[in-house]
């Protein structure tokens, strides 16, 4: 009988070590990887400013919004398009992370980068939108999402509290989800690099490949080698590497539009139109002639 208790008692010791042992792990895990990249952490370690995200600029009730017209490389070819970056402060509900109805006691004020982009390919059109909330002033990236539909199927993703879910319809990729690998996102970089257009340039930064695409890329950051240069009244950012390169042009002025965006593989963005707006308010007949003819 003692023997049996004995052994009773051994089974429930080694249960226990082994449940302490994965929480401690799992815990201490998450405590390493659960935030997010910070653009705080740029400055400082004395890399370029976040004036342009504390400026008032973005007080006044409107929002940054930009059209333009857009070249997409697909399928061995360049097709025309269009895209829309809006850019606009919002009050951030913590509790359930999406906007807040009013600005909260527990709350606090995020940058929001709605990219949306259309383009027709042939016979049907790419609908794709990556939304992205940063910490106006500490910098944090607080969530991001993506969507990219056309007639094949519908990719989608989610980052939020450090963890990626990402579904798509291809095979091999299906419903995945785990902690988010690090690295700035790509879709935020219309908005991130505005960081970057003053103060001091690291030799390099870590990025996380785009999201914005039906078949996902692999879901880890790659290192960029990063140039910046002036040229007039713009700063253009260039990351490569050996297998890439994005070419960024931010004005000089604070808060830095995007002018024109390029890649290693054809796809470019020329600035149509940008303005501040209430463009919420503009959701009636007519107000469609806002957008350039070209791209209506």
């Amino acid at each position: 009988m003692r023997t049996a208790f004995k052994l009773l008692a051994l089974v429930v010791f080694v249960v226990l070590a082994v449940w302490a042992f994965t929480s401690e792990s799992v815990d201490g895990a998450a405590a390493r990887t659960g935030d997010m990249p910070a653009l705080d952490s740029l400055a400082a370690a004395g890399w370029g400013s976040d004036a342009w995200r504390r400026d008032a600029v973005w007080d006044d009730g409107e929002a940054e919004f930009c059209a333009y017209e857009v070249e997409w490389a697909r399928y061995g070819d360049r097709w025309p398009g269009k895209a829309l970056l809006v850019v606009v402060k919002e009050p951030w509900a913590p509790d359930l992370d999406v906007k807040a109805d009013r600005p909260r006691d527990d709350g606090f004020e995020v940058l929001k980068l709605n990219h949306v982009r259309d383009v027709r390919t042939g016979i049907y059109e790419y609908h794709q939108m990556a939304s992205l909330f940063v910490d106006r002033f500490g910098g944090d990236l607080e969530k991001m999402v993506t969507t990219s539909s056309e007639a094949c199927g519908i990719t989608t993703s989610e980052l939020v509290d450090g963890e990626l879910a990402t579904h798509s319809y291809f095979d091999g990729q299906g419903q995945r989800r785990g902690r988010w690998a690090g690295g700035l996102p790509e879709d935020g970089l219309p908005l991130l690099l505005r960081e970057l257009v003053g103060g001091e340039l690291p030799e390099a930064i870590e990025v996380f490949p785009s999201l914005l695409t039906g078949h996902l890329p692999p879901l880890e950051p790659v290192r960029y080698e990063l140039a910046r240069r002036l040229d007039g009244d713009h700063v253009v950012i260039e990351l490569r590497n050996s297998e890439a390169s994005l070419s960024y042009r931010f004005e000089t002025a604070v808060p830095h539009r995007l002018a024109a965006f390029a890649t290693g593989d054809g796809t470019r963005y020329r600035l149509a139109r940008c303005e501040r707006l209430a463009y919420w308010s503009m959701a009636r007949p007519g107000a469609e002639e806002w957008w350039p003819a070209e791209l209506r």
